[in-house]
Order: C-alpha cells, then sequence, then structure tokens
C-alpha cells in the first residue's frame, strides 16, 4: 500500500531543540567575547587619589566600548578614550540595568556588560546554529516529493473565540478533545511552543486514524526539522495502530538516512511487542539494509545492536548472533577510544537483552564510560532477574555505581524473588534498596528510586496476600508509608495513586480509601495542572494496558477535570492532545467514543 499524503502525522520531540542548543555552547567565541583578566587593570594598580584613574583610556575603556557598541548603546569610535559620547552610553547602560547611574566605568560595571555580551552571542549562536539545521531540513523536505509540500505554507489561523467546549468535558471523543487542542494551539503565538502543541496533537491524530486531520495539523508545523522528526514518528504512530505498510511507506519518505533507520528499528521494535513477528523480521531486513549505506560506525553499531535484539526476540537467535559478532568486530576494528567504549556498551547491553549477561559482562572491561558501564550492568541485572537468577542478580546490581540506578535494579530483583515465593529472601532485597537510597543526593533521583521500591513492596504484599498473608514481608500499608516518603509532588501522587488501585484490586477497600485520600493530598500538592493532567493520563493509560478498565476510565476522568479550568494556550493544548491520546486507549472497546462527531 502506498502512503497517501493523507497519512501525515507527527510530533514534536524537544531533544532536537536541546541538542541544537548543546551544540551552539560547543562553537567557539567570537575573538571579543571575553576579555582576558589581565587586560583589565587592577585597582591596585591606581593611584589612591586617583582611583579610576586605570580606567578611563587604554584596553579596559576599549572594551566596554566595544561592549556597548555590540549592544547598539554606543556609536562612536572604539579608541579606548573615556569621552562624553562613551559615558553618556554607560550612563544608559547603569539605568537600564539598575545601577548608580554615574557613567563612571569600574570593574562591576564591566562584568556586568562582559555577561550581557556572551549572552547576546550565545543566543546569535543559537539562531545561527538553528537556522543552519532549518535550511538543511528544508532542502531534504523539498529534494522529496512526497514532503516537499509540507514547507514553507502560510499559516494565519486565529483560534475561535466563541468556542465552548464544554460540551466535550461532559461527553468527551477523541475528536472533540483533538478540536479544542487545535483551537488552542492556534492561541500559542510563539512559533516553537506551537510547533511543540502541534506535534503532540499529531501524535493523538495518528494513533486515533483520523488522517485527513492529521494532514492540516502536520501543514501547521512551520520548523521543518520537526517536519523531519514528524515522519519517523507517524511510522511509529502507524506500527502502533498494527498498519504494517502504511508505517514501512511513512519511513520510506524520510529523506535523511539516520532519521529514516530509526525509524525502521521503532517500527520493528512495537511490532516485537505487539507479537508482529513477520512483521518485525520484515522491518529488521530493511533496516539491515540503511545500515551498510550509513556513514558513521557509531551510529551504525547502535542500530545493528537493536537490530539483533529484534531478530532474537523474533525467534531466529543464529541470525541475531551473527549480527551481534558483525557489530563487536567493527566497534575494535573501526572505532577507538571513547566512541570504541561507546560501541561496545551498545553492543554489551543488546547482549544482556538477549539474555546473555556473561558475555555482557565479559566486554565490561573494555568500557570506560561510567554512564555506558551502569547502562550495561542494569541490562545484564534486568536479564539475570528475568532468568530467575536473584543471586547473579544480585551480585550485578551491588557493582552499579550509580546508587538510584542499583535501588531501581534491587526492587526489580525483590519482586522477581517474591514471585518466586522467595518472600524472606525479597525481605532483604528491599532492605538493601531502601539503604542504597539513603546515599543518593540528588531530591529528584531518591524521589524516583523511593518510588520503585515502594511500588515492589506493594507487588511483593500483593504477591504475598494471593499465598499466605502470614509469610508476608511487607503491608499496603508499610508501601504507602515509603511512598509518602517521596518528595516531588508528582512522583509521590502517582505512586501513591497506583498503590491505592492495588490495594482495591485486592479487595482491600478500606486501605485503598486511606491511600486514595493520601493520594489526593499529593495531587493538589502538584502546582501545574498540566502536570495533573499528564500524571493521569500515565495511569490511565497503565490501568488500561493491564484491563483494569473501570480504574482506567476513573483516572482519565481526573485527568480531564484538571484539564477543564486550564487557561494557558500552550498548556490547554497539550492536556488536550495528551488526554485524546489517553482516550484512544482507555476508550478502545467502545470506538464510538473515539470517532466521535465529524468537525
Amino acid at each position: 500500500m502506498v502512503l497517501t499524503m493523507q497519512r501525515l502525522k507527527s510530533r514534536f520531540v524537544i531533544g532536537a531543540a536541546l541538542a541544537l542548543f548543546a551544540g551552539a555552547l560547543a562553537l567557539p567565541a567570537a575573538s571579543h567575547a571575553a576579555t582576558p583578566a589581565e587586560d583589565l587593570p587592577s585597582t591596585k594598580d591606581a593611584s589612591p587619589k586617583t582611583p579610576n584613574a586605570r580606567w578611563r583610556s587604554g584596553k579596559a575603556v576599549e572594551n566596554i566600548q566595544r561592549a556597548l557598541s555590540d549592544m547598539g548603546l554606543y556609536l562612536g569610535p572604539i579608541d579606548g578614550h573615556l569621552s562624553d559620547e562613551t559615558r553618556a552610553a554607560i550612563r544608559i547602560y547603569q539605568k537600564d540595568a539598575g545601577l548608580t547611574v554615574n557613567g563612571k566605568v569600574t570593574r562591576k560595571l564591566w562584568d556586568l556588560l562582559n555577561n550581557t555580551v556572551k549572552v547576546r552571542q550565545l543566543l546569535r549562536r543559537l539562531e545561527l546554529a538553528r537556522k543552519s539545521g532549518r535550511d538543511v531540513a528544508r532542502q531534504a523536505l523539498l529534494s522529496h516529493p512526497a514532503t516537499r509540500d509540507l514547507v514553507d505554507i502560510p499559516n494565519n489561523e486565529r483560534a475561535d473565540p466563541t468556542r465552548n467546549a464544554e460540551k466535550c468535558f461532559d461527553q468527551p471523543t477523541v475528536r472533540c478533545l483533538l478540536r479544542e487542542a487545535t483551537e488552542s494551539s492556534k492561541a500559542v503565538f510563539r512559533p516553537e511552543l506551537r510547533d511543540w502543541a502541534l506535534g503532540e496533537i499529531l501524535v493523538a491524530e495518528a494513533r486515533a486514524g483520523l488522517t485527513e486531520q492529521a494532514m492540516q495539523t502536520v501543514r501547521r508545523i512551520r520548523d521543518p526539522r520537526l517536519i523531519m522528526v514528524a515522519l519517523r514518528d507517524i511510522a511509529e504512530a502507524e506500527a502502533a495502530a498494527g498498519s504494517a505498510e502504511d508505517a514501512i511507506a511513512a519511513a520510506d519518505i524520510i529523506p535523511e538516512r539516520e532519521k529514516r533507520a530509526d525509524a525502521l528499528a521503532a517500527i520493528a521494535e512495537i511490532q516485537i511487542r505487539r507479537k508482529d513477528t513477520d512483521a518485525a523480521r520484515n522491518t529488521t531486513a530493511k533496516l539491515l539494509v540503511e545500515l551498510e549505506k550509513m556513514l558513521s560506525p557509531l551510529k551504525r553499531i547502535a542500530l545493528r545492536s537493536r537490530a539483533a535484539v529484534i531478530i532474537a526476540q523474533a525467534g531466529d537467535t543464529d541470525a541475531a548472533a551473527r549480527q551481534m559478532t558483525a557489530a563487536e568486530y567493527e566497534a575494535r576494528d573501526k572505532l577507538d577510544g571513547i566512541e570504541q567504549g561507546m560501541a561496545l556498551g551498545y553492543v554489551a547491553s543488546a547482549l544482556a537483552k538477549m539474555s546473555s549477561p556473561g558475555k555482557a559482562m565479559a566486554l565490561l572491561g573494555d568500557i570506560t564510560s561510567p554512564s555506558e558501564r551502569t547502562s550495561v550492568l542494569v541490562s545484564t541485572a534486568e536479564a539475570q532477574v528475568r532468568a530467575g537468577d536473584a543471586a547473579a542478580a544480585l551480585a550485578t546490581a551491588d557493582s552499579i555505581e550509580k546508587v538510584r540506578f542499583k535501588a531501581a535494579v534491587l526492587g526489580r530483583i525483590a519482586q522477581t524473588q517474591a514471585e518466586r515465593g522467595e518472600q524472606g529472601d525479597a525481605e532483604l532485597t528491599i532492605q538493601l534498596a531502601l539503604a542504597a537510597i539513603e546515599k543518593i543526593k540528588s531530591a529528584y533521583a531518591r524521589s524516583f528510586a523511593i518510588s520503585r521500591v515502594a511500588l515492589a513492596m506493594a507487588s511483593l504484599t500483593d504477591t504475598a496476600m494471593r499465598g499466605d498473608a502470614d509469610k508476608a514481608p511487607f503491608t499496603y500499608a508499610k508501601a504507602a508509608e515509603t511512598a509518602g516518603k517521596i518528595d516531588d509532588s508528582r512522583l509521590r501522587a502517582q505512586t501513591l495513586w497506583a498503590i491505592a488501585a492495588v490495594r482495591k484490586a485486592a479487595n482491600d477497600t478500606e486501605g485503598s480509601l486511606e491511600t486514595e485520600h493520601e493520594a489526593e493530598a499529593a495531587t493538589n500538592a502538584i502546582v501545574s495542572r498540566l502536570s495533573r493532567v499528564w500524571m493521569f493520563g500515565e495511569i490511565a493509560l497503565s490501568h488500561a494496558r493491564h484491563g483494569h478498565q473501570d480504574a482506567a476510565e476513573a483516572a482519565f476522568k481526573r485527568g480531564l477535570e484538571a484539564a477543564r479550568t486550564l487557561e494557558n494556550a500552550w498548556g490547554r493544548s497539550r492536556a488536550m492532545a495528551r488526554l485524546a491520546t489517553t482516550l484512544v486507549e482507555v476508550a478502545a472497546p467502545q470506538p464510538a467514543r473515539i470517532i466521535g462527531e465529524p468537525d
């Protein structure tokens, strides 16, 4: 099937903009961006009778004139003389900066000016980097017949001020939620924020199959780079919806080879999760063809490692082993130093995911990057847990230096031990996790680790209660108590809501109500209503994927109420798109709620 232009859908990924920002930081500064300390006269050199004498001429004044000129405040010659025109420009700057307005040149004035100039230069370099990236993406889109009409489309839309979304809040459908999301996006005047919101709208449209509506949304995106990212996400959405042919067709029109290969890998991973192994094999075969044409060995090794995992999960372990051998050989033959370590990290993590933790650990000595080593150790410990080798997993977890990852892995090990009936061992492992948490310095990392352990404790209790309650190493109340120690309001609320759902499913009615009360209090502490919408969306999706329809509906309704009074256009647009994406899964048994009324 050929993917028509009406199938185009996408979402904005902020990582692209962040990457450009990081690149801008790495650019060399202009020659006058900073002045060496020796160029500034020391106050110790000044005569006691004329403390500012050394500041009235020379290099220091010249630097200040240049900075003021760069800001558009000084139009005279840059000659190092403290003229009346220079003093006038200084007074203008002092007034704008909230300083004492005296026209004098001091080190404090220079420091402030220098910082201001650096910021302005950084912003200019960032804009140049953005423009360069936009131009490259634009040319790539224009080079492909299927994408050339997606760029340079005028957009003068304005939101309808007379619309009333109350009916949608009372009787929500995906279509009406997306209609309100789109209208709200029209009132977002910063292009990058509007594109962000439009990208999230596209995700919901893609998942719901509203292809014509999605086509209109993709044409509203201004930044060509985001359209490039959009094409990949369209392909992923088609795969998630089970449309293998459309997913491949969407990937095929991505102009950049690396993004096209990324899309194919993502499609195959989704197909594996959907247990569509034949489609996954076909997609991976296309991915391997793309890899041979890629110029970057590091990117090629990363994608080949992903492909090997997919092939193994599809049942062809011999072919997967061949890909891993090729990836390791290329890492050692084509790369060295940091890049070789990164490449071997990709290989080792893939081996762990393929249930070969021994082979993964054998490569650890050649991986010097702490982050790559941590990734390999986490993957290995999880593989050992899946294989039922808790002792080996504990040994691997003990070698993880970053305690936030160690604590999360220990919680996973404890859960597996409990499922195998090893309640005493599970209790000891949880205690190890709690001890590790005490050493975490970052507040958010500590909160995240506590949330993982609290959820593991609830799972342990649930497992034990289904067997012999007297052997339960923990109680639901203890899990909720642990969750109450989470500093981050959103994480605390989300964890407590999950524990309340587990208690309710276990017919612990009184306990579930008590935990729900604590979860409500944590939810009320979340300042951002958009964060509340996002949290309830995640909770609803989790319940829906586990078949807990009533709980999913309840969480969705809470998110809907949190969004009802959102007035900020950007936040409202994103919230409604998030709710639409959630409703696609929550209302899957009721297609009418997805379709809704046409525009």
